[in-house]
């Protein structure tokens, strides 16, 4: 009885030990059909390479190569060497034998090229690793085609290097990054190399006013991107060139500056035709104030300490040079107008009538009537008409409200009330600088721009300016 009994004991023991071997075994070809499922869904290429056999290899690599699986696996021995283009052979077998014989300086992760069955050629990004495969060292190598990444990027290298304007990045600390071709010859420069190794201080080396540089970073923290920065620069050979700087700041996840980029363009013979014209106008515009003035001896000066005051005021304000300059020379004439009214109104001792005093305030629609056709840099004709409007749409010719007055209209206002409250008329004393003030002050707000009348009332109590 206990023979049978071992009998049957051992009979199942063969049986559970077969049994799970079974299962095992499922479990394994489960195992080998769910990866082999995620290798052929993968977009992908992957191949198992073994003693210069390919042993495996999935759809998208057939996808890539335009050969399909079958195909692949009957190729012999470095059977890539059917689709690698020739150029690139030489490298990618020397990186399969390094691998092949353990030499640690081989690359894992490169670009190449193959040439596909239909005859086109595709890049493709490689990474490999050694590993195992049926108890033997293979290669596990998995590739994508990079061919529209290659084409893109051919596409803006030719704009980067062909580009008319200089492109370039740059750290903070003042080092070029990337320039291109553009930017080293409006520079002076025989190459992109020889700047980037030349010019290790930006801020030194290449700006005539290094603050310039100081002030163009502050601005690219705040607002990340910077249009039509215009700056001199010097070039290799110690002369200077304009340029003009759009450029945006580049950050990190934690948005910490990582690098700007930009594109500088040349501007020198703009601004040599703008300095020109300046000149010209000038002479112009002097004359014409002296005419304004020999005509109204009572308002002799006025016009150029109005001029005087408005450029102070805009330069409180932070407005930029070239504005600050058409601001300066529309107050320099601004009214013009009154060469049209007659002279003896403009110096009555006297209160003017209303029928006089309305023939005086045409002054500024004449104004604007014989500028209007001057071509000037900046908008001075609209300047002139507006400088006897209020914010508050009480003001003459045209009653505008201030949305629709230009800055520096609104800057020409206040200065112009200030001069003429605190100077000498025909028709009374000068009030002296404390009430002027104490009307702009009053009716900032209703007929003067608030940011404007708070500007000027700093720099005559705070800053120690004064009317000369």
């Amino acid at each position: 009885m206990k023979v049978r009994s071992d009998e049957a004991k051992n009979k199942t023991e063969i049986q559970d030990t077969a049994g799970r071997g079974k299962r095992v075994e499922e479990e394994f070809k489960k195992s080998e059909e769910f990866y082999r499922f995620l290798t052929d869904q993968s977009i992908m290429g992957m191949q198992v390479i073994q003693g210069g056999r390919i042993k495996y290899v999935n759809h998208a690599t057939a996808l890539i190569t335009g050969y399909t699986s079958e195909e692949i696996m009957n190729w012999g021995p470095d059977g890539y060497r059917i689709v690698l283009h020739p150029d690139d052979l030489p490298y990618v077998m020397e990186q399969a034998q390094k691998k092949q014989t353990g030499d640690l300086n081989v690359v894992a992760n490169y670009t190449w090229r193959i040439i596909a069955k239909s005859g086109e050629i595709k890049w493709i990004e490689s990474f490999s690793k050694t590993a195992l495969f049926e108890g033997s060292p293979a290669d596990f190598v998995m590739m994508i085609d990079i061919t529209k990444r290659k084409q893109a990027e051919e596409k803006y290298r030719n704009i980067f290097e062909n580009a008319e304007e200089g492109i370039y990045q740059s750290t903070p600390e003042g080092r070029f990054i990337i320039v291109n071709q553009s930017l080293a010859r409006m520079l002076g420069y025989d190459s992109p190399e020889e700047i980037i190794s030349n010019v290790t201080d930006i801020a030194r080396q290449l700006y005539v006013n290094p603050e310039d540089r100081a002030k163009f970073t502050v601005l690219l923290e705040k607002q990340s991107l910077t249009r039509n920065y215009e700056v001199c620069f010097y070039k290799k050979d110690g002369s200077t060139i304009w340029v003009s700087l759009t450029t945006r700041t580049v950050r990190n996840e934690k948005g910490e500056i990582l690098y700007y980029e930009g594109i500088a363009a040349d501007i020198t013979d703009r601004k040599e035709s703008v300095e020109r014209l300046r000149n010209a106008l000038g002479g112009t515009v002097r004359a014409i104030a002296s005419m304004v003035e020999t005509r109204d001896p009572y308002t002799a000066g006025h016009q150029r300490r109005v001029s005087d005051l408005a450029r102070a005021i805009a330069t409180e304000m932070g407005l930029p040079g070239d504005r600050v300059e058409g601001l300066r020379v529309a107050a320099i004439i601004h009214d013009i107008g009154k060469l049209s009214v007659p002279a003896e109104m403009l110096s009555k001792p006297s209160k003017l009538t209303k029928i006089e005093f309305s023939l005086i305030k045409t002054h500024a629609q004449s104004g604007y009537d014989i500028l209007k056709d001057i071509e000037f840099p900046w908008p001075i004709s609209r300047m002139v008409i507006e400088h006897h409007e209020r914010i508050d749409g009480s003001g003459y010719p045209n009653g505008l409200i201030g949305a629709n007055l230009l800055l520096e209209s609104r800057i020409l206002a206040v200065a112009d009330v200030v001069e003429a409250m605190a100077s000498h008329r025909p028709y009374r004393a000068a009030l002296g600088i404390e009430p002027a003030l104490e009307e702009i002050q009053k009716n900032k707000g209703i007929l003067y721009d608030a940011a404007v009348a708070d500007a000027c009332v700093r720099l005559f109590r705070h800053k120690g300016y004064k009317l000369t």
